[in-house]
């Protein structure tokens, strides 16, 4: 937790910093990147994101004022809501990646060898329950 905790205050500052988009944003941004059609329910992004589903909804309405998503109601229920990624919100990523990348490297990259890196993405892989030999969508913007 302190490690996270460490990486995303410096991850924070250096976006700040750089002009972009705030990390919170960054990451919804980055998970409707990835999504199946490029869209989510609300309430699943939200819980990708760990974030409230109030909190969620105050942060899609200043992403879509800003530009970078879309919401529209669910064409099967009518009931639900989907967020969309917009093409500004696309480049709002790619322009935060490499800062992001950055961050990253400087926190755990300088501190251990190429093998200590590959175990430690092994584990936090296993740990997240994501399969082996699934790529990091995030690895696309290097």
């Amino acid at each position: 937790m302190r490690l996270q905790t460490q990486i995303l205050s410096q991850v924070e500052t250096q976006f700040e910093k750089a002009g972009l988009i705030g990390y919170r944003s960054y990451e919804v941004l980055i998970a409707l990147l990835y999504a199946d059609g490029n869209r989510l329910r609300l309430s699943e992004l939200a819980d990708k994101v760990g974030l409230t589903r109030s909190g969620l909804t105050r942060m899609a309405d200043r992403l879509e004022k800003d530009g970078y998503l879309r919401r529209d109601r669910s064409p099967e229920d009518g009931r639900g809501v989907y967020a969309h990624i917009c093409p500004s919100g696309r480049e709002a990523v790619r322009s935060a990646w490499p800062t992001f990348r950055a961050c990253v490297d400087q926190c755990l990259g300088q501190t251990m060898d190429t093998q200590e890196r590959l175990f430690l993405r092994r584990l936090c892989s296993r740990l997240l329950h994501i399969p082996e030999g699934v790529p990091d969508p995030q690895e696309a913007w290097q």
